[in-house]
């Protein structure tokens, strides 16, 4: 398993307040609530800890709308197979930003801060996809230095493939490693994580050159699939 801790992320505030629209630039022409957004700002880019951990395993064939890897493990459903089909190889991957922000988040809801924990969720959300990003670029990157295919990332549980495939996800990482753990009912700690798989091969593959946002069932009411452009950098 491949560990990687030392991503660069940083924020910037026009780009949040494009992300945001018109209404929060006149919220923040209070004085109270500016210094409250930058004071959260800075309070995030000290928090975070992005992190990741990923593995490839060889896959053994496609059955129905799953992959059956050669260890043995099926994953799939949703639209995993036909996003992955064709692929030789299945790259698993976990992403967090670690627990510092969760506790930040917490103990602004706990004090009634609601403004304040709106901003550090927001961020936090963001900085986890900000490594989602960056990691899903270096495999996009690898595998064309290399003559090799890669598909679209997808997420359990951001499409219509289950959340439960978080728990097979976890049965082939040892998160623990980065300090990210699974509870029964398919919920990371910390929160702000996520994980992905992509496939990869020699030959064309059933989805590329997209991102996960195009199979999220959220993505026409989403604030931050309109920013993606602007935050994938290497």
């Amino acid at each position: 398993m491949y560990i990687k801790r030392d991503w660069s992320i940083s924020f910037g505030e026009e780009e949040y307040m494009a992300l945001m629209g018109g209404s929060f630039g006149r919220l923040l022409k209070n004085p109270g609530k500016l210094d409250t957004f930058r004071a959260a700002l800075k309070e995030i880019e000290e928090a975070i800890e992005p992190v990741a951990c990923w593995d490839r395993f060889p896959i053994h064939k496609f059955l129905h709308d799953k992959l059956v890897l050669a260890n043995g493990v099926r994953i799939g459903g949703g639209p995993v197979v036909p996003v992955v089909g064709g692929a030789e190889e299945l790259i698993v991957a976990v992403c967090s930003v670690g627990s510092a922000v969760d506790r930040l988040i917490e103990e602004a809801q706990q004090a009634r801060q609601l403004f304040r924990a709106l901003i550090l969720n927001d961020m936090a959300a963001w900085a986890v996809d900000m490594v989602r990003q960056k990691l899903c670029r270096s495999f996009e990157d690898d595998a064309q230095a290399g003559g090799y295919h890669v598909s679209a990332p997808l997420s359990p549980g951001e499409s219509v493939w289950s959340v439960q495939d978080q728990a097979v996800i976890f049965s082939l990482l040892d998160a623990s490693q980065i300090e990210v753990s699974l509870s029964p009912s398919m919920v990371m700690s910390p929160i702000k994580s996520l994980s992905l798989i992509l496939g990869v091969g020699s030959q064309p593959v059933g989805v590329e050159g997209a991102s996960n946002c195009d199979f999220c069932t959220m993505k026409d009411r989403c604030a931050y699939h309109r920013l993606r452009p602007h935050t994938v950098q290497t």
